[in-house]
């Protein structure tokens, strides 16, 4: 009955965080891609060499969404599937700060708090090292890219929970650690973000990873606020302790 009722909790608060993330990316994020992709397609016709006309062809080749309705339809699925995903994590911390820590149930309002601490731990944190890629940008080796990524969501989201649940002072100083180890070895960089672009494009593209920044930061936020605020709506209406 408990993980049935984790499950529906998380799956509204993913419902509801993933639409309104596709939403945000409609309005800020998409036109910021569709402009880096448009740069990246000039520079594809301006080489003109057989080896890339034959890659470009075989990119073409491989499956994707059409754009319209079948992209939109898709990007909508993603958001929300990984929402779910995120609010799954979420209702379970909740649950556990609550029954085995001894920590007030969750309500709307420190649900957003732990929303917040969603997207430190899984935005904010790994944008310090690792910036959001548009289409066009150069980055590190993806494995090396990925294992950093985990290893800053998994040192920061630990750092956060132990510094919200335990009752010793010194967690805050555990915390600190966690939180700043995998900013210590530093994220894995690309020799040259914009290889291969001219000065010009290189302008452009460097302007719009800043507004790209901003933009996914924003949706971001958006969508861990509302699954945070959904999920302790969720635990308030339902709580685990008295299943």
């Amino acid at each position: 009955m408990l993980f049935r009722r984790i499950v529906v909790i998380a799956l509204f608060s993913g419902l509801a965080g993933g639409l309104a993330l596709s939403l945000a990316q409609r309005w800020q994020v998409i036109p910021i891609i569709a402009a880096a992709e448009h740069l990246e397609s000039e520079k594809v016709e301006v080489e003109g060499s057989e080896a890339s006309e034959h890659d470009h062809d075989h990119d073409h080749a491989e499956w994707g969404p059409e754009d319209g309705l079948e992209r939109i339809l898709f990007t909508v699925l993603s958001n929300v599937l990984t929402a779910i995903g995120y609010a799954l994590l979420l209702v379970a911390l909740g649950a556990a700060a609550s029954i085995k820590f001894g920590r007030a149930q969750l309500n709307p309002m420190s649900g957003l708090v732990w929303g917040l601490g969603g997207f430190i731990a899984f935005f904010a944190a790994p944008s310090l090292g690792i910036l959001p890629q548009l289409p066009g940008v150069a980055g590190a080796a993806l494995e090396s890219r990925q294992f950093w990524w985990v290893a800053t969501v998994l040192c920061t989201g630990a750092g956060l929970f132990l510094a919200h649940t335990l009752k010793s002072h010194w967690r805050w100083v555990g915390a600190a650690v966690l939180i700043c180890v995998p900013h210590l070895f530093g994220a894995p960089q690309p020799d040259d973000l914009y290889a291969g672009h001219t000065a010009e494009v290189a302008a452009q593209l460097s302007a719009l990873s800043g507004a790209f920044l901003v933009a996914t930061g924003l949706s971001s936020l958006i969508m861990w606020i509302v699954i945070g605020a959904c999920t302790g709506f969720g635990i308030r209406r339902f709580p685990p302790t008295q299943i």
